[in-house]
């Protein structure tokens, strides 16, 4: 693990074990499915209320979920994997996901 990155908070999806950054399942699955259902079209909104009726913990190990966390997860190229993270997110998921955010961003800018 990069040293520089041990001090760092690590993202939701990951442990910490031995120094070095580590899958934990529960939360990955998590992960795994706000970038699915986004990509299946659903609205952060939706994937809040499908996430707090699954009972999965958000990242402050709550059971209400925030959008902006939410999207937060749905901005994090930590999910691609790297020399410290490892890979959640296919590419391909990753990048669609980022023109569907896009695309919505700059609509409710030109609204």
């Amino acid at each position: 693990m990069n040293p520089a990155s041990a001090q760092k908070r690590i993202a939701f999806g990951y442990n910490r074990y031995n120094d070095k950054i580590v899958l934990h399942k529960g939360q990955a699955g998590c992960v795994k499915l706000i970038f699915a259902y986004y990509d299946e079209g659903k609205s952060i909104a939706e994937i809040k209320d499908i996430l707090e009726g699954l009972g999965c913990p958000s990242p402050q190990n709550k059971k209400v979920w925030g959008k902006q966390t939410i999207s937060n997860i749905l901005s994090n190229p930590h999910y691609l994997g790297s020399e410290d993270y490892p890979k959640i997110i296919e590419q391909e998921l990753f990048e669609r996901v980022q023109q569907r955010k896009e695309k919505q961003a700059f609509s409710a800018v030109a609204k």
